[in-house]
């Protein structure tokens, strides 16, 4: 079940199911109408996610986490920060710096020796991924992956705060310096002085507060 809001506290009206919540002074708002309220009841995604109203949320009846102010989560599981993070809620494996991370209920623990995926596949401690037929590949850094075997698909950003651009990149986040270009997994060019140019050829410029979100590392076939 999604949303379930009061008619009678929204002007009556109906309300669709939200696509993400947001944190914000202590509440959880959802979009409506243009504008974001406070939600009354609390909100299930059909992911499994249930966000109480005081910001605490679990997935699957999991360990209760807190959301922390600025973040948002959204109905597909990702859990977005003020940082420029986008991860997942849900358990998931990932490499970061290269080292494989298995991540259960929020905690992370690096793995030390391999990880069995209901597919049959399974992940080395050293970012080996050996599929069930024997084959081998690599996970790259900042893939994602369910612990069912399955690809998430990964969302990099790009912010501009306090004068400075910042990325959140491959896992990791990245301060660009004045004069410094970095391209992004998708082909977006990004330049220390805060213009973004994508693959097509558009290009913008950042304002101050403003974060744009692009597709990351696009996971091998395997």
């Amino acid at each position: 079940m999604f949303l379930g809001l009061a008619l009678s506290g929204f002007g009556g009206e109906s309300s669709a199911p939200p696509d993400r919540v947001f944190f914000k002074a202590g509440k959880v708002l959802v979009p409506q109408g243009g504008k974001q309220v406070e939600a009354i009841e609390d909100v299930s995604f059909a992911v499994g996610i249930v966000i109480k109203t005081n910001g605490l949320f679990a997935v699957h009846k999991g360990k209760a986490r807190q959301m922390r102010e600025g973040q948002s989560i959204d109905a597909q599981g990702m859990l977005s920060s003020p940082d420029g993070s986008v991860v997942p809620v849900f358990d998931h494996v990932v490499l970061r710096g290269g080292r494989v991370q298995v991540v259960k209920d929020g905690e992370s623990k690096v793995l030390t020796g391999e990880l069995a995926l209901p597919d049959g596949s399974k992940v080395l401690a050293d970012g080996s991924l050996r599929g069930r037929g024997g084959s081998m590949s690599r996970l790259l850094d900042g893939q994602l992956l369910k612990l069912d075997g399955s690809s998430i698909a990964v969302t990099d950003t790009i912010s501009l705060k306090g004068g400075k651009v910042e990325l959140y990149k491959d896992g990791g986040r990245v301060e660009l310096k004045r004069g410094q270009v970095i391209v992004m997994s998708d082909g977006t060019r990004v330049s220390g002085d805060g213009a973004v140019t994508r693959p097509g050829g558009a290009r913008t410029v950042l304002k101050e507060g403003e974060t744009i979100k692009i597709p990351g590392v696009v996971s091998p076939k395997r």
